[in-house]
């Protein structure tokens, strides 16, 4: 759907979002922000992040980020978030009964496909299927692969970083700050690459083995207790969380909340990249840190855009291996290029990309991306539109995420 005539595609990033809804309710315990940072033709969309003190401006810094990794990656989406303050201990019943009536309160942009709600932390397809029920709208769609496709890109990061620091896989030590979806299925890629998780850790504390986590052992004690995982009986040393920011690791990816890296976990880092999963995981001081000690931090908005681009692939019927390919081989040597140049104009990496992300913004304003394209590309029989066949438009989007990808930074 093009919704151009009701919202102009912005030409850049602005430093405040363009409205935010707060939805109070203590009759029914309802508590929860939408925040849409732009508009784009196709309108917005952003994950649904239900935590119990998530807040404002928790949820402000992830629409934002939102709105940088569209125009990245030149989708013709605005940003947006959602987040709701919920306790994780409440029945199904209670918890579909929120997320429905969520769903209603923000149903005028749902149903006028303003706003797309999204999978997040601790939200999965399930929950937003029940966000889209209570808007009044049946969406038959999976949510739950954006986790595999943002880890996929994540690893592609971390191996582009390795690789610019000729670091071989034996010799490439990680850690993991939160250990969730995207976490796990990063710690198998880093694992079959012969990589070494050496920590990882959760709101409960941390597993550690400088030997390395045998991260099949680590899985299946996740699955069998949770983020409690990390006081299994296990071959691994529990420790506290904050160790595990000094183990001395060549890379560190933080997969936790906004801000969960602070000056203080900075100064105490001893690595040579981090290549965050999470969006916005840097404070400020952080950044300043990490740049002060010459530590390499890839943005997070364009480590986890797997989340973004891969699940529309898949859903137009690419295969697995071609969107492994494209990751790991266009993407990787996109991160590689930000780093080259990073290091040689002093400039942040984070700048760099944001610089990139106006200039995709600039290019969806102008019409130069998506809507022209497709019109060359229609198909016609007797002079008559039809639409295009989805694996036309797989391929279409697969050159087109290519070309992309192999410009920036060139």
């Amino acid at each position: 759907m093009d919704i151009s005539p009701c919202a102009a595609q912005l030409e850049r990033v602005s430093d405040l979002p363009l409205f935010e809804i707060e939805v109070d309710d203590p009759s029914c315990g309802l508590k929860g922000w939408l925040v849409v940072h732009s508009i784009g033709r196709r309108g917005c969309c952003g994950g649904v992040r239900l935590c119990p003190d998530v807040g404002r401006g928790e949820v402000r810094l992830l629409a934002r980020a939102m709105a940088y990794k569209y125009g990245f990656f030149e989708i013709a989406l605005g940003g947006a978030k959602a987040g709701l303050s919920m306790p994780l201990d409440l029945t199904g019943d209670e918890r579909n009964v929120l997320l429905a009536e969520f769903g209603r309160r923000i149903g005028p942009l749902v149903k006028s496909k303003v706003y797309w709600p999204w999978s997040d932390m601790n939200c999965s397809g399930a929950d937003v299927r029940k966000i889209y029920e209570g808007a009044g709208i049946g969406v038959d769609a999976d949510w739950d692969n954006s986790a595999y496709f943002a880890s996929l890109s994540t690893f592609a990061a971390l191996k582009a970083a390795a690789d610019h620091y000729r670091i071989e896989p034996a010799r490439c030590t990680v850690t993991i700050e939160g250990l969730g979806k995207v976490g796990r299925h990063l710690a198998v890629e880093i694992e079959r690459w012969g990589g070494r998780l050496i920590g990882a850790s959760t709101c409960k504390g941390a597993a550690v083995n400088c030997k390395g986590l045998d991260v099949g052992e680590v899985v299946a004690a996740v699955l069998r207790a949770g983020d409690d995982w990390v006081h299994e009986k296990g071959p691994w040393e529990t420790v506290d969380k904050e160790h595990l920011f000094s183990l001395g690791m060549e890379i560190h990816v933080p997969c936790a909340r906004v801000h969960s890296l602070t000056d203080r976990i900075a100064q105490s880092l001893n690595c040579r990249a981090v290549a965050p999963a999470a969006n916005v995981p840097c404070t400020p001081d952080a950044e300043a840190k990490l740049m002060e000690k010459q530590i390499a931090l890839i943005p997070g908005f364009v480590v986890n855009g797997g989340g973004i681009a891969g699940p529309g692939l898949m859903n137009m019927g690419a295969s697995d291996a071609v969107v492994r390919q494209l990751f790991l081989e266009n993407f990787g040597g996109m991160i590689r290029r930000m780093m080259q140049l990073s290091e040689k104009t002093g400039k942040s990496a984070s700048a760099l990309a944001k610089t990139q992300s106006n200039v995709g913004l600039s290019a969806l304003a102008a019409g130069e991306v998506g809507r022209k394209k497709r019109d060359r590309k229609g198909v016609r029989i007797l002079g008559k539109r039809i639409n295009t066949p989805r694996k036309v438009e797989m391929r279409r989007r697969l050159k087109e995420l290519r070309r992309l990808l192999n410009r920036r930074f060139s």
